[in-house]
């Protein structure tokens, strides 16, 4: 009978010491989950690529949470119905909204840009839509100059490519179509800043390259 009393005691202690933890990990669990940075990511690319058709460079402050989230709530399920039993998808596409109001630019994105802005496949996959392959993003700081966007993709599939700054200024808006699953764009940047890709297949297609590169450099 004192040895269980004894295991009984030393599993309470136990219990007790992780208790807290315990709590703190049913607590967090669903936020965790939902605001760590792939589905975040996944509801930038989201936003930008479906929501952004109506409310890029909508410029007028910030939205008030209590009045307008529930009208904000049908509007995205009305809109984009993957998003009706993804709660979390919901909040962060009207966060996201907010954003671009109140700072008339895109929402930044937690993706590392790589020096050389030449991105593979596999990367871009997390900067798609699925199952409609829509691609967002973001090359980074382009200074003035001549440049070229290449594209190497799985099929011959024609798509609409835009380039734009981080304020929504189009460089590119062309509906094009590839010659040998390949696309070779000139590009003119006369204000340095950020700047995004996107594209719109007209079926979808995997990008397997993605690059950005200086007038003059030979092809990669």
């Amino acid at each position: 009978m004192s040895s269980n009393r004894l295991k009984e005691g030393v599993m309470m202690k136990y219990f007790e010491r992780w208790l807290p933890v315990i709590g703190l990990l049913v607590l967090f669990s669903g936020p965790v989950q939902a605001e760590s940075a792939v589905p975040f990511t996944e509801s930038v690319v989201i936003f930008n690529t479906v929501c952004a058709k109506c409310h890029e460079a909508e410029c007028s402050g910030r939205l008030s949470f209590d009045d307008c989230y529930e009208v904000s709530r049908n509007h995205i399920i009305r809109h984009y119905g993957a998003a009706a039993d993804k709660l979390w998808l919901q909040r962060e596409l009207y966060s996201i909204l907010n954003y671009t109001k109140e700072q008339c630019a895109y929402y930044p994105m937690d993706m590392a840009i790589p020096a050389t802005k030449v991105w593979s496949g596999e990367v871009l996959q997390r900067m798609s839509t699925i199952p409609k392959r829509n691609y967002f993003v973001p090359v980074g700081i382009l200074a003035p100059g001549q440049f070229r966007i290449e594209l190497e993709m799985d099929e011959n599939v024609r798509v609409t490519v835009h380039l734009m700054s981080e304020k929504f200024d189009m460089v590119v808006e062309d509906c094009l179509e590839p010659t040998e699953k390949s696309l070779h764009i000139p590009v003119t940047i006369t204000e340095p800043g950020d700047y995004y890709f996107r594209l719109y297949p007209r079926r979808p297609v995997r990008i397997n390259r993605l690059a950005i590169v200086e007038d003059g450099e030979a092809d990669h």
